[in-house]
C-alpha cells in the first residue's frame, strides 16, 4: 500500500517551501486528494511519478520502488529482445509489454506506469496516436512518454514531440538511454 505525504512531509522531502508543492497540487502537475478535514495528502508512488516526470531527485525515504514502463510494439520477437535488453536493469526497471496499441491505452489507465516506450508503426492504432490520447487525459500527465521506430527520421522526432512524447528513438533501442531519460538515480550516479 502507498505511504501518503502531507504537503509539509514533501517540502521537506524537496526542501521546497510547502506553498511550492500546494501550488503543484493546485495546477495539477502533482496528483493529491482532500482528506474529510480539507488537508492535502499525496501518495507515494503518485510522488515518485511527478519527480519521473519533471527530471528531479528520488529521495531515498521513497524507497527503491522500480519504474514501470510498458513497452508497445506490435512484433513479439521485438518485446522479447527489449525484456532480454532490460533484464541487467531489472533492479532499476520494471517491464511489462503488449503487442497492440488499443491494449496499450487499456493498460496505462490500470498499471499507470512511469512511462512507455511506444512503436510508431503499429497496425491497430499507430503510436503517434498512442501518445495523443494518453497526452489528452489529464490523469496521465505524469506518464513519460517515449517513441521508437526503425525507420528514424528528424520528421519522426519532430511528429512525436509535438504529439507529447519526451523523446523519439531509433530501434533497436539503446537501453541504457531509455533508463537515463527516467532518470533513475542509481543508473546517474553510475555514470557519474
Amino acid at each position: 500500500m502507498d505511504q501518503l505525504f502531507t504537503t509539509h512531509d514533501i517540502s521537506r522531502l524537496l526542501q521546497v517551501d510547502p506553498s511550492t508543492v500546494s501550488k503543484w497540487i493546485d495546477r495539477g502537475i502533482l496528483m493529491a486528494f482532500r482528506t474529510p478535514g480539507g488537508h492535502r495528502r499525496v501518495r507515494s508512488s503518485d510522488l515518485r511519478s511527478f519527480l519521473i516526470a519533471h527530471q528531479m531527485p528520488i529521495p531515498d525515504e521513497l524507497g527503491s520502488q522500480l519504474v514501470r514502463l510498458l513497452v508497445v510494439d506490435d512484433e513479439k520477437p521485438v518485446l522479447e529482445a527489449m525484456k532480454r535488453a532490460f533484464k541487467p536493469y531489472a533492479n532499476q526497471v520494471e517491464v511489462t509489454t503488449t503487442t497492440s496499441g488499443v491494449e496499450a491505452l487499456l493498460a496505462v489507465s490500470e498499471s499507470k506506469p512511469h512511462g512507455m516506450l511506444i512503436d510508431l508503426n503499429m497496425p491497430d492504432i499507430d503510436g503517434l496516436e498512442v501518445v495523443r490520447r494518453i497526452r489528452a487525459r489529464r490523469q496521465l500527465e505524469g506518464v513519460r512518454l517515449i517513441t521508437m521506430t526503425a525507420r528514424h527520421t528528424q520528421e519522426q522526432v519532430d511528429a512525436s514531440l509535438k504529439a507529447g512524447a519526451v523523446a523519439c528513438l531509433p530501434k533497436p533501442v539503446d537501453v541504457q538511454q531509455v533508463v537515463d531519460l527516467f532518470r533513475v538515480p542509481i543508473a546517474l550516479n553510475a555514470r557519474r
